[in-house]
């Protein structure tokens, strides 16, 4: 079935014909990066060999060969520093085609998972936390019983899976702890939204963001060796002072030209010079052992960071241009903004370089000057002065990682909302859909709880269509107050906490029964503190594990004690003995119907007023060809 609305399929349609097209305009950019790229790669080869060629004539030409190799080198430098800005240029086109690959895959609503459905793992007893770059307010933890409700984890795609375009670890475990622990605050709950809705609607800004943030992608690990080494840094002792050994280095490099070149020029007599070299080269290894350890352990720890450290700053090199001076965001820009200067995140990214070199020529150099234990100091310096406002930039830089996913899903779905808070206790969802059932699928259905009505009796055949319907209402629930956009036409609502008992399993392990395991999820409606947040509650078929008796018998006790309360419910059920706790006051009954024709049930997904009032068990068994004895017993006893 299919919504009579074609205003979201236009609006698919238009968004999918934006991204072709922009799609096919930086394809041609990129093919002229590309080009450039390869001209300065053969323009560094073709200067070398002008460089080597020019000595081939050093014997007729000295000087004219001096200054063209002086030049070529010059040129060669030059050369360097183009390819190396077009390789970027290029690399930057590859990752924005990239991102636009990933949106057409899913404009429209198209349900496939572009990065990973799965879980985030927790942090290492030896990680902690990114510090927070915005007060959270309340929140309320979903238990495992939600997370396997709501599918928010389910293969292959998942709630989470549809709002995952993170690029980073940290991003991904970021947006893990928003879905696992949305908001009751409904004023932060709006900030939030806010973010999320002008990250939507600015499309051009966000797959820029989202491009520059794809260069962390495959740096997860060297990431969390960056926080590591951030979080943890500490200055090494040196056996001079810091001015002393510069100086002290500078006049070793230039003793040793110096020796080198008497060499060349008086070979007899330069024993003299190379003995006080050799000395200086001593007095160095002493220097250098007295931090030996902790300077071989600094540069192997910074050394793994380097790419890390790179990707970084172009995520927030753009974070600075791309965002805002409005909502939130504009936190995230400050904090990025914040490690921009010189003298923080790009020097820190060019001291990483150092402690990645190595071979025998950086085996020399710190041999004469002290190259090593230089490069560590100046790393740790860096890192010592800005470690809290790095720190701060990552965790910035996790949360917008977040946000682009979130807004990715409210940009790329064909009908959503942003859902309004309502200062009452109250759910009010219009035409909302479950995200994860295809839009050409998808049926639209109402939802309006309020003190007055608190409880929805929901009945039907089974296949007909009620739990999904009660996780289309949770899930809406959940993106209204991680604060994305809900799958709806519109939504008010007041923030809640969520309690599901949709799926019940055995724990043989914790010698749980499905009846208890059934019990003890209940059990968490029956006990919340009387100033808590009033709660919303989704069951389905209510103590299932036992016999029909204790069942009717416990799900009215349990659904009348919680009348009484101040929560609301959507309760799903066969049992008609609940349809008659809806026969007036704050309940209601709803249901599903479906038709049996001769070739199959057919379902319309629509949910009516009023309590079920066919049976099709008997008829569908029937149809299915078991024995006329057995579906004639079964009607007999039924009439008994």
């Amino acid at each position: 079935m299919t919504t009579n609305d074609a205003a979201p399929l236009e609006q698919a349609r238009q968004r999918q014909k934006w991204l072709t097209e922009r799609r096919r305009e930086h394809k041609a950019h990129r093919a002229e990066l590309a080009a450039r790229e390869t001209s300065w790669t053969w323009a560094r080869l073709g200067l070398f060999c002008i460089a080597l060629a020019s000595w081939l004539v050093v014997g007729f030409l000295p000087l004219v060969t001096a200054w063209v190799t002086a030049l070529a080198i010059v040129l060669f430098v030059v050369a360097i520093r183009g390819h190396h800005r077009a390789k970027l240029e290029r690399e930057a086109a590859d990752r924005l085609l990239l991102m636009i690959d990933e949106s057409l895959q899913r404009v429209g609503g198209q349900i496939c998972c572009i990065r990973s459905f799965q879980r985030p793992p927790e942090f290492a007893e030896e990680e902690e936390p990114l510090p927070a770059v915005f007060e959270c307010g309340r929140t309320w933890a979903l238990t495992d019983q939600e997370r396997d409700d709501l599918d928010l984890y389910g293969e292959p795609v998942g709630i989470f899976g549809l709002l995952n375009r993170t690029s980073s670890a940290v991003g991904a475990r970021r947006l893990r702890g928003i879905i696992e622990n949305p908001g009751l605050d409904a004023e932060r709950i709006v900030a939030r939204q806010d973010m999320v809705r002008w990250l939507s609607e600015h499309a051009d800004e966000r797959l820029d963001l989202m491009a520059a943030l794809a260069a962390l992608r495959h740096e997860d690990r060297h990431m969390y060796y960056l926080i590591h080494a951030l979080r943890y840094a500490q200055r090494i002792p040196t056996m001079l002072p810091r001015g002393v050994m510069r100086v002290w280095s500078v006049l070793c490099v230039l003793y040793t030209v110096f020796a080198w070149m008497w060499v060349v020029v008086d070979p007899q007599g330069a024993l003299q010079w190379l003995l006080i070299w050799a000395g200086t080269l001593v007095v160095n290894g002493v220097i250098a052992g007295h931090g030996r350890s902790a300077t071989q352990q600094c540069l192997k720890l910074w050394g793994e960071v380097t790419w890390a450290a790179r990707g970084f700053e172009t995520a927030v090199r753009q974070a600075v241009e791309g965002l805002p001076e409005e909502t939130e965001l504009a936190g995230l820009r400050e904090r990025c903004a914040a490690i921009m200067p010189p003298d923080a995140l790009p020097a820190l990214r060019r001291r990483t370089a150092w402690a990645d070199s190595g071979g025998p020529m950086w085996e020399f150099a710190n041999l004469v000057a002290l190259v090593k234990l230089h490069a560590a100091l100046r790393i740790l310096d860096c890192a010592v002065t800005h470690r809290d406002a790095l720190l701060a930039g990552i965790s910035a830089i996790a949360e917008l990682d977040a946000m682009c996913g979130m807004a990715s899903f409210s940009w790329e779905q064909p009908v959503t909302c942003y859902p309004v808070p309502a200062a009452q206790t109250l759910v009010r969802l219009t035409n909302g859909h479950h995200p994860l059932v295809p839009s050409v699928n998808s049926v639209p259905n109402d939802v309006e709880l309020t003190p007055e009505m608190r409880l929805w009796v929901v009945t039907g055949s089974n296949m007909a269509g009620k739990s999904t319907f009660l996780r289309m209402a949770g899930v809406n629930i959940l993106l209204a107050q991680i604060g994305c956009a809900a799958t709806a036409e519109a939504m008010t609502w007041s923030p809640l906490c969520l309690i599901t008992d949709l799926r019940a399993r055995d724990n043989l392990a914790d010698n749980e029964s499905y009846f208890l395991a059934e019990v003890r999820h209940l059990r968490r409606l029956l006990f919340t503190p009387e100033n808590s947040v009033p709660l919303l509650g989704l069951i389905d078929e209510p103590f299932r594990g036992t016999n029909s008796h204790d069942q009717s018998a416990a799900s009215v006790a349990v659904v009348r004690h919680l009348l009484e309360s101040r929560h609301l419910l959507l309760v799903a059920t066969h049992d008609q003995h609940l349809t008659k706790l809806a026969n007036g006051g704050p309940a209601r009954n709803y249901h599903f119907r479906e038709n049996l024709d001769s070739a199959a049930l057919v379902f319309d997904y629509r949910l009516h007023q009023g309590p079920a009032q066919t049976r099709n068990a008997l008829r569908i068994l029937e149809r299915e060809g078991y024995p006329p004895e057995v579906v004639e017993t079964a009607r007999n006893w039924l009439g008994d």
